[in-house]
């Protein structure tokens, strides 16, 4: 078992096939319901065994948020980044799509991308491998969410990049007081 509070990093180590990423995919409720899981997992309040299907989606994206390994395959080929995460805000906030397109550029600025208007109108193959993975933190922080699961989010990158990754994360928790789980070999 394992617990996170709010601002801190727990890390998740371990090799290829041990379970790291399936553990955290349970925390979203992405493991369909024919998985059988047993015991208890907590977000807050909030359990997660057993919740209704309505409960998680209301969950992802907004209180949880998901840094997926390969931002690539993660993110819609045929939808510009920015409406991707324009669609994330909004689908858990009532606001104009204006609102939520200014929130975006603002969330792909915070991240560290030099040319948001550039980011939030490219499609993710257009993009290098450190510009998709910090879109992709810019899509996890948009809902502001508590907690923060990054599956490896580092993976192919090199290391000067991987290293501002890593600082990117730490710089979110520190000022959000968002909590952390990093999933890495």
């Amino acid at each position: 078992s394992f617990s996170v509070e709010s601002g801190k990093t727990l890390a998740i180590v371990g090799e290829s096939g041990s379970g790291k990423t399936a553990a955290t995919l349970a925390i979203l409720g992405l493991h369909g319901r024919s998985a059988r899981i047993e015991g208890s997992i907590r977000v807050g309040d909030t359990e997660i065994i057993g919740a209704e299907e309505r409960t998680m989606r209301a969950l992802r994206g907004n209180r949880v948020a998901m840094i997926f390994q390969d931002p690539l395959t993660a993110m819609h080929p045929y939808h510009r980044v920015g409406d991707q995460i324009t669609e994330a805000y909004r689908a858990h906030r009532a606001v104009g799509r204006g609102v939520a397109a200014r929130r975006t550029l603002d969330m792909l600025e915070r991240v560290g991308i030099a040319d948001p208007r550039r980011c939030y109108a490219s499609y993710p193959h257009q993009l290098s491998g450190g510009m998709r993975q910090r879109a992709m933190i810019a899509m996890a922080l948009v809902c502001d969410p508590a907690l923060i699961v990054a599956d490896e989010p580092t993976t192919a990158l090199d290391v000067t990049i991987q290293a501002q990754i890593l600082e990117l994360l730490d710089d979110v928790r520190r000022e959000f007081g968002t909590a952390i789980i990093l999933i890495t070999h």
